[in-house]
């Protein structure tokens, strides 16, 4: 029975961990168990104001991590049904894909560049700041109204939350890397940028070029048809799961991201590189 035990709680942790995988959680996770060292340091060396500080500030410091992370938690919960419901959400993951992929064909067609960011693990609340919410239902013809130049909500990305148009016109982080071509304009490096820090799948429509591309864990990779772009999302999602290294992704010849080939040694392994042409801002 004692195994049993062990075995259970082991689970539970790991469920737990892989609930808070990508989000912002895990930071405060590290905090906790810092406190939790601490704590048990002052008991062995017999500290005890520490001791009484950390006795009275527990359950208040239980009760921020709730409301703080409500939305996280809700969001972990809501994950763990994924096993029962897997195929239904896989489908509804492969419709609002070919949705997508439909509208930023459409707009490279047009010559309109566009920015769609796919919120996964980690929250995006951050970007709501400034930008316009929407919550509408996600539509092909919606993106790409969206993101036509006599629209007032047309610059910036549009934020994707549970399958629906949540923000439009948010503004994201761009990359700090040096390493990349200096043609890439102010929309690739804001897609490389926002990977860099979460685990968002954006959609990025060069206007000038009219190639659409895929940022993902701060990496450019072009599609040339809607159905490439279906693809090379299940690839890379695929690819991230089964990596417990998530900087250990390595892309086999085939693909062809829009970056620069970093230094042996580093997260990403490029193994072919476009050298695009000169955009201005795209």
């Amino acid at each position: 029975m004692d195994a049993l035990d062990v075995l259970v709680v082991a689970y539970l942790f790991y469920r737990v961990l892989l609930i808070i995988k990508g989000t912002r959680a895990i930071q405060v996770l590290v905090g906790l168990v810092a406190l939790i060292g601490l704590y048990i340091l002052s008991t062995i060396l017999a500290l005890q104001t520490v001791s009484w500080l950390l006795d009275e500030f527990s359950l208040y410091l239980v009760l921020s991590v709730i409301i703080l992370f409500q939305e996280d938690i809700r969001r972990g919960l809501a994950r763990v049904g994924d096993p029962l419901f897997g195929r239904s959400i896989d489908g509804e993951r492969t419709g609002l894909y070919q949705q997508i992929a439909r509208a930023c064909f459409r707009l490279a067609d047009q010559g309109k560049g566009a920015l769609i960011v796919i919120e996964r693990s980690a929250d995006l609340d951050t970007l709501s700041v400034d930008a316009t919410h929407v919550d509408a239902q996600l539509s092909e013809e919606l993106l790409v109204a969206i993101f036509q130049p006599t629209s007032p909500i047309h610059d910036g990305a549009v934020v994707v939350r549970a399958g629906r148009v949540w923000l439009a016109g948010a503004f994201l982080p761009l990359t700090r890397r040096m390493d990349i071509d200096r043609s890439l304009g102010t929309r690739h490096r804001a897609a490389m940028g926002q990977t860099e820090e979460t685990d968002s799948l954006i959609f990025c429509v060069s206007e000038e070029r009219r190639r659409v591309s895929i940022a993902f864990r701060g990496d450019l990779h072009v599609v040339d048809t809607p159905d490439e772009l279906r693809l090379e999302v299940q690839r890379l999602l695929q690819l991230d799961e089964e990596q417990e290294d998530r900087g250990a992704i390595t892309l086999s010849g085939s693909q062809r991201p829009v970056a620069a080939s970093r230094a042996p040694g580093t997260a990403t392994t490029i193994t072919k590189t476009i050298v695009p042409p000169k955009d201005g801002g795209a």
